[in-house]
């Protein structure tokens, strides 16, 4: 309400003067001390007389001329409309009240304008209506100004001027063929540099930036910001020089998107966005994925909505779609991070089984080798072995032969009819044939008058077979 004035207004609370009876016993001074000088004691009021003066100067019926920017329910027949200016003026801080629509007064203005009349329908439209303001106290945050709809004075048509302009550009932009709408979007496979074009001095900007703050201050989001004016005379010479400062943007930094987001306001505002100039500069080659956010949720689409690549209703849904997008360009990297570890991993596992079993191979074949080779070695040290026996044993029994030429025969028993022949058996290693040098390994290699070596643990003992009778025996 600071943008207003009522009449009778005046800048200052009257001054009233309290007597020294009336005046607590410890804030009482006498005039003229140094305490409490003349001058100061005439300017200074209690919070109390200073709150119940607002509430006097507040109290009462003015008849208002506004635009109604949003409808929102309050509860069972009561409804709050924010109200803004009727016609859009360039200012950074546009007034804004909030005047509640209770159902009593709903049950008389639908006696008057119908019974079909919703409060939904007078958003984006000039209304006169009459309002009751006072001052709120609110427990814990201090006073307020509040603001009833008491009547509905007149009530405008949605001016279409906007919508013939719009489609009168948009027209126009189809006939030079130029290509815009939802067909130029490419999905951003890294998004990182991000133009804003916004408004300086606004909540449109501060919506933006509480969300993409957080992505900004971690590194994961530059915001290139373009300041520009929405409304007024210079709106449409500020923005085409915004969109040709994105052009020289994208050029250095390579751009992934360019969000324009403007707050809410009355249709009178929007219209500059309708213009020819806008929309061409919009659709320029060298503007990437043009995602806007304009007014609100009731604002009546634009000529540069149209040829945006993506269109929401507000700054802050346009805001959360870069958001978005960001948070799936982490996905995707996540995912392709995962997938590259996976085929790491795949590689490095089929080429440790490769490895692995050419070394198992090799070392089989190693390890035969070595096994053949040694079964060779023992095979040459076994002949080796046996031949230089044979040879020992050989020379041993002809030297016995030769030595006692005419001993008699060594007469054996048969292995049955004594008690040592199982002392016999195990204690016998080798028989030997001495005049071939073979080794005997059964009875039928035998003949009468073969001499025989039998070798023993502890020595051999040259013998020679007989033939020999069980009868005779």
């Amino acid at each position: 309400m600071r943008h207003h004035r009522f009449p009778a207004w005046r800048d200052t609370p009257p001054h009233q003067p309290h007597s020294g009876g009336d005046a607590p016993p410890r804030a009482r001074h006498d005039r003229g001390s140094a305490l409490e000088p003349d001058s100061l004691s005439a300017d200074v009021h209690e919070l109390r007389d200073v709150i119940g003066w607002l509430r006097q100067r507040l109290r009462g019926e003015h008849s208002v001329r506004a635009c109604v920017l949003t409808v929102e329910a309050a509860g069972p027949d009561s409804y709050l409309l924010l109200l803004g200016e009727a016609q859009a003026s360039l200012s950074y801080d546009p007034p804004r009240l909030k005047v509640r629509l209770d159902a009593p007064e709903l049950v008389l203005i639908r006696a008057e304008h119908g019974v079909d009349f919703d409060p939904a329908d007078l958003v984006n439209r000039t209304i006169a209506v009459q309002l009751r303001t006072g001052l709120r106290q609110r427990f814990g945050r201090g006073a307020g100004v509040q603001a009833k709809l008491m009547a509905l004075l007149s009530l405008g048509q949605i001016p279409l001027e906007a919508d013939i302009e719009r489609e009168c550009t948009l027209q126009r932009l189809r006939l030079e063929g130029g290509r815009f709408g939802p067909d130029n979007w490419v999905e951003p496979e890294d998004l990182y540099h991000v133009a804003l074009v916004v408004s300086e001095h606004g909540e449109a900007r501060r919506d933006v930036e509480h969300v993409l703050q957080s992505l900004e201050a971690a590194g994961l989001l530059r915001l290139h910001r373009v300041w520009a004016n929405f409304e007024g005379a210079g709106a449409e010479r500020t923005l085409v020089e915004a969109f040709t400062r994105v052009r020289s943007l994208h050029a250095e930094y390579g751009l992934s998107a360019t969000l324009v987001c403007r707050g809410g306001g009355p249709i009178e505002a929007f219209r500059p966005l309708n213009s020819y100039a806008i929309a061409h500069a919009a659709t320029a080659d060298r503007v990437p994925n043009l995602i806007v956010g304009l007014g609100h949720a009731g604002t009546p689409r634009t000529a540069l909505d149209a040829v945006a690549a993506r269109s929401e209703p507000t700054p802050t849904a346009a805001a959360m779609l870069v958001r978005h997008l960001v948070e799936r360009t982490g996905l995707r990297a996540e995912r392709a991070l995962a997938a590259f570890e996976a085929a790491i991993e795949e590689d490095l596992g089929a080429a440790s089984r490769i490895a692995l079993a050419r070394a198992t191979t090799a070392f089989d074949m190693a390890l035969q080798d070595l096994v053949t080779a040694a079964e060779a070695r023992l095979r040459q040290l076994d002949r080796a072995v046996e031949q230089s026996l044979l040879l020992g044993l050989s020379a041993a029994v002809g030297g016995i032969t030769r030595k006692e030429p005419d001993a008699d025969p060594v007469e054996v028993d048969p292995l049955g009819d004594t008690e040592d022949d199982a002392a016999l058996s195990a204690a016998l290693v080798l028989v030997i044939a001495t005049d071939t040098g073979c080794i005997v390994t059964s009875a039928q290699d035998l003949s009468a008058g073969l001499p025989l070596l039998l070798q023993f643990p502890d020595g051999a003992v040259p013998v020679r077979v007989e033939p020999f009778s069980f009868t005779a025996h």
